[in-house]
């Protein structure tokens, strides 16, 4: 296998990206609370079908060791030419399981084909897909460090009301462990003629409610990503 193990560095909050598709919702699905959200970035000269080509597989064997459901999404517009992929799993008993097959596996070993990798675990908040969808825009939000962990949550909370209402179902995320602390908004659409709709059905919220709101936003990131494999 050409995938280098699981490694978890301290801090933020979980993109996937996006809840399990329709094929693998059950009741125990509901019980997820966490999410594994790895970026993979691609390598300059780096043939993208063949990194993909190894994520796939790499990501079915993650479902075999334990996780609940895994998919993977790729790059479509944003900041980072990579491959993001997501496990979604109940809690660290579990995970610790999965960590233990890992282990035993030896999946550790290979060639590692791409450029850079980060892995966060991600608390999840709020699940409102129940599908992977087609297409997902995917928002990091880190808010100012003078502010309260529940000021934080505060304004999460409001830029979800505002994303969900624009965009329908969309998921929260807040940082669990991993490389950065921050808040992260999952939202689905089909196409860009949809897309175009519901940006501008964000706009008219943000314009009519929010032009004058106190957000404390200090960084902010979109990526547009399009699904490979649930």
């Amino acid at each position: 296998m050409k995938m280098i193990n699981i490694m978890v560095a301290f801090t933020l909050l979980a993109w996937s990206l996006q809840s399990p598709a329709d094929q693998h919702e059950t009741g125990a699905a509901d019980s997820n609370h966490y999410v594994l959200h790895s970026v993979y970035e691609i390598a300059y000269g780096q043939n993208p079908d063949a990194l993909e080509k190894d994520l796939i597989t790499y990501q079915k064997n993650q479902e075999a060791l334990g996780f609940n459901n895994c998919g993977l999404y790729k790059h479509e517009y944003g900041s980072q030419r990579a491959f993001y992929s997501f496990c979604y799993f109940n809690d660290f008993d579990q995970f610790s399981a999965i960590m233990k097959k890992a282990e035993a596996a030896g999946t550790g070993s290979g060639v590692q084909n791409f450029a850079s990798h980060t892995d966060n675990i991600l608390e999840v908040q709020q699940r409102n897909l129940k599908a992977s969808p087609t297409r997902v825009v995917y928002m990091t939000w880190r808010f100012g460090p003078y502010l309260t962990l529940t000021e934080r949550q505060a304004r999460a909370d409001q830029l979800f009301d505002v994303f969900s209402r624009g965009f329908g179902d969309c998921n929260l995320y807040h940082h669990a462990w991993g490389s950065e602390l921050a808040h992260y908004i999952s939202c689905g659409f089909k196409d860009y003629a949809d897309f175009g709709k519901k940006q501008g059905a964000v706009n008219k919220i943000l314009a009519d409610e929010m032009m004058d709101a106190k957000l404390d936003i200090l960084e902010h990131s979109d990526e547009i990503v399009v699904k490979i494999m649930d």
